[in-house]
Order: structure tokens, then sequence, then C-alpha cells
């Protein structure tokens, strides 16, 4: 009977991870504010979604006096996380302790560099510090 539990937790494990569909990767027309493909240095030819580039570039130009189009993509790359915090959770913060699949973000103005660390929809976002 334990066996059978096992097969039957594997079959579901498998089943829901089949059936996970990829991110939006579709692209909208890009307005002044959202960073263009020719504006991205990307490593291992991976690219974030727009939402999560669009979340990291509002979080930056809202917390910095800096417009969107002085920031330069210079590097995404894919990455799970090991909590929900994204790995960076502050003193006394609790945190799920699940996986979170997400994206590393690095952007440049020139003279900053900023990296942060998303979900896979950029609805979670820390900066590293």
């Amino acid at each position: 009977m334990r066996n059978f539990c096992l097969y039957c937790c594997l079959a579901i494990v498998i089943t829901v991870y089949g059936c996970q569909s990829s991110p939006n990767t579709s692209s909208s027309q890009p307005t002044p504010e959202t960073p263009t493909t020719s504006q991205q240095t990307m490593t291992n030819n991976m690219e974030a979604p727009q939402g999560v580039i669009d979340a990291v570039f509002n979080e930056i130009t809202q917390n910095n006096d800096i417009s969107a189009d002085k920031l330069e993509i210079q590097q995404t790359e894919p990455n799970t996380w090991p909590d929900g915090c994204l790995g960076l959770a502050k003193a006394d913060e609790f945190c799920t302790q699940a996986l979170v699949e997400g994206w590393r973000v690095t952007l440049s103005d020139g003279q900053t560099t900023w990296v942060y660390r998303t979900d896979q929809t950029g609805a979670n976002l820390r900066m590293e510090s």
C-alpha cells in the first residue's frame, strides 16, 4: 500500500509539473518606460518575461531619481530561490518554505548597478544588497 501511495504522489507531481504553462513571452509594443530587446545584453540566451522586466524598471525608477530610458539590462538569468523571501529574508521575517522559480535581473545606468531577485511574474521582487 505504501508503494502505491508513493507512485500516486509521483504521478501527481509529474502531471502538475507537465501541465504548467510557460510564462507569456509575447512582446507588446515598447513604450518609453519599457526596455527594448536591443537594450538588453543577455547571458545564457535566457530572457525574462516582460512583466518581470517592467516590475524591476518600475521599482528602480520609483525609488531612485532616474528615468527608465537611462537604464540598461546587463543580465537576466532564471533561478530557483530557496524560499518565498527569494533567499533575502530580513531579520525576524518569516518566509514560505517552498522553492520559488524566478529571475535574477541586473540593470545599470552606467554609474550604479542594481541586482534584483523576482518570482516568475515580478509580483515578488527584492533588491540584493
